[in-house]
């Protein structure tokens, strides 16, 4: 008879994944962003093909900046492409101390398309409360799937949904997908973070986001052409003395 055995190795991300499947929703969600963490330092470069309900294409280009250090976080998001949009921007802030906000508006929409500013930001845990849902397979890869309810009946208001459904990959908490629902159980809209790779700390990020508005029909891809993690691409100057209003 044959014994199987285990190297530490093997044991050890066992182990691993025993332990994350009895944690909770907040756990798993705070775990994801501790393991896929922004670098100090992102500049991309981006297009964002929007897709109506009669199948028309519209391009816009930007170039996006994002810097984290003791004060906080910045990120700017800024129009490129078509020329009459040329300098449109989004610009968000949150002090680190106590996490106030401040720039353009959460709910607003990015650039005209499904996308509102708070998709694209990075999770909040505080504004929301987790809950454990039951897992769940994409493409055959095993997913977590956590349910993200607002914090308050205000944060629903504005965020014109009642929970989201995160899908966590179960072998390295990356989030492949979020579905948002309306309060009686609807789909609203879907967002798939495609074209996923490591970067050079280990931490995956995707190459496109597709978001799907079940409501309307429209689609909004966004593409991310090129990626730099470095200061020299996003000096601190940069984000001195902006006051972008929602």
């Amino acid at each position: 008879m044959k014994t199987c055995r285990f190297s530490p190795v093997m044991a050890a991300a066992c182990l691993a994944t025993a332990a994350m499947a009895q944690q909770s929703g907040g756990e798993l969600i705070e775990e994801s962003l501790r393991r896929h963490a922004q670098p100090t330092h992102v500049y991309e470069e981006q297009a964002l093909v929007l897709t109506d309900r009669q199948g028309q294409n519209s391009l816009r280009t930007a170039r996006y900046y994002a810097l984290r250090d003791a004060d906080g976080s910045r990120s700017l998001r800024v129009i490129e492409t078509p020329a009459d949009a040329k300098g449109a921007a989004i610009y968000v802030a949150r002090n680190a101390r106590g996490g106030a906000r401040q720039g353009t508006a959460a709910f607003s929409p990015v650039f005209g398309s499904s996308f509102s500013v708070a998709d694209l930001d990075e999770e909040q845990p505080r504004d929301f409360r987790y809950e454990r849902d039951g897992d769940h397979d994409l493409d055959r890869v095993p997913h977590y799937v956590v349910r993200a309810i607002p914090a308050t009946p205000a944060g629903e208001r504005m965020a014109g949904y009642h929970e989201r459904q995160l899908y966590l990959r179960k072998d390295n908490l990356f989030v492949s997908r979020i579905d948002y629902r309306h309060r009686d159980g609807r789909l609203v809209k879907r967002q798939t973070f495609r074209d996923p790779r490591p970067d050079e700390a280990g931490a995956w990020r995707p190459g496109m986001i597709l978001m799907e508005d079940l409501r309307d029909g429209g689609r909004a891809l966004l593409k991310v052409e090129r990626r730099v993690h470095s200061p020299d691409y996003v000096p601190a100057a940069l984000f001195m003395g902006l006051r972008i209003q929602p």
